[in-house]
């Protein structure tokens, strides 16, 4: 065989070689981007379904921040309006007509227990009702005196203080070491510790 024949195989057996190599090259890189196209979408498909979740968990979230933030200003305005009934029932009292206004207060006197002892008005209910509202709570509690003390004699009465304190309405009493307040705020303060569920209900119809 010549020596040109002989290159000449060599060659093409070479080249052949080549080729072979190079589909074995293209066959396993076409498995390593086929692998890491799989794997690639598997994570992406991964990160959408846990983004997708996270999302859902911020939802959920946000909406119970929102529902309890709403939950608050929802009860925040209703004790602005229960507050608002009960500071409009104090104007309402000290406007009553001039009899039953006092009568309610020397009603609250009785109420009191108390037999006597100075009582502090404010300055413009003490130069106008003061005066009646003692002479009725003496008249009023003089039998209470009698069945409290028998026959025995008992000079302590109900008497005006000529000194007045700026008080919504209403008075004080202090006897000694006694001391009651009668105030008319007091008093709705008292109603509204009692009445506050019930007014509620009644404002908004809670079950």
């Amino acid at each position: 065989m010549s020596i040109e024949k002989i290159t000449s195989t060599i060659l093409d057996e070479a080249k052949e070689q080549e080729r072979l190599a190079l589909e074995e090259a293209q066959t396993k890189c076409d498995q390593i981007i086929e692998e890491a196209h799989q794997k690639a979408k598997a994570y992406m498909e991964a990160m959408v379904k846990k983004g997708h979740e996270e999302k859902e968990k911020i939802i959920l979230r946000r909406k119970s921040v929102a529902a309890i933030d709403s939950k608050k200003v929802l009860l925040e305005k209703k004790q602005e309006v229960i507050k608002e009934c009960f500071d409009e029932s104090i104007t309402r009292i000290v406007n009553l007509p001039r009899d039953e206004y006092i009568n309610y207060l020397v009603q609250v006197g009785i109420n009191s227990d108390m037999y006597g002892g100075l009582l502090t008005f404010n300055e413009k209910e003490r130069t106008t009702i003061a005066p009646e509202v003692i002479e009725k709570l003496n008249e009023a509690t003089e039998q209470m005196r009698i069945e409290k003390y028998g026959d025995r004699p008992y000079s302590e009465r109900f008497e005006l203080n000529e000194v007045s304190e700026p008080i919504t309405g209403g008075f004080w009493i202090r006897y000694r070491l006694t001391y009651a307040d009668n105030t008319v705020g007091t008093q709705v303060d008292f109603a509204r510790t009692e009445m506050a569920s019930e007014v509620s209900r009644m404002l908004f119809e809670e079950e």
